[in-house]
């Protein structure tokens, strides 16, 4: 009876531990569907949308999504963290770019007072700050961007 109960508890923990999700070091798995659904949702929440503008905005950011994934997917391992300086400036260029480019696609397609919402959404999350980053790293840095003693 005990080896029993023994074991019952060993399975219900081992259940419970998979259960939890990724921990820190390992990656989540992201797909461009519920990526483009957590965003379209966002501002269907903050701009108070229609069903056909939803589905419009749904649609870029499943585009966006894609193109992302498969970007990300032809670099090389190592090329994800050895880049120059020259590369990170194009990196940043092309996301300034991308990003007037997404702002203009959503401005088409919200009349100007969801647009007004909109831009008021971004301006709120951008006073926020990094939300995670990398490694654990988001978060507002302390005066004079130097990382605390101690930390790596």
């Amino acid at each position: 009876m005990k080896k029993i109960l023994f074991s019952l508890v060993a399975l219900l923990i081992s259940v419970s531990a998979m259960a939890q999700g990724p921990q820190r070091g390992e990656r989540r798995e992201f797909k461009p569907e519920d990526m483009a659904t957590r965003q379209a949702d966002r501002i269907k929440t903050a701009c108070g949308i229609n069903g056909k503008q939803y589905k419009a905005i749904y649609g870029y950011f499943l585009r966006q999504a894609k193109d992302s994934q498969a970007r990300f997917a032809k670099m090389q391992p190592g090329e994800r963290r050895q880049i120059t300086d020259e590369q990170r400036q194009a990196f940043r260029e092309e996301a300034q770019k991308r990003q007037q480019e997404q702002n203009d696609t959503i401005k088409s397609i919200l009349n100007k007072k969801q647009y007004a919402k909109y831009e008021k959404m971004l301006e709120e999350q951008r006073s926020r700050g990094p939300q995670g980053g990398f490694r654990g790293q988001g978060g507002p840095r302390p005066q004079g961007g130097q990382r605390p003693q101690g930390a790596r």
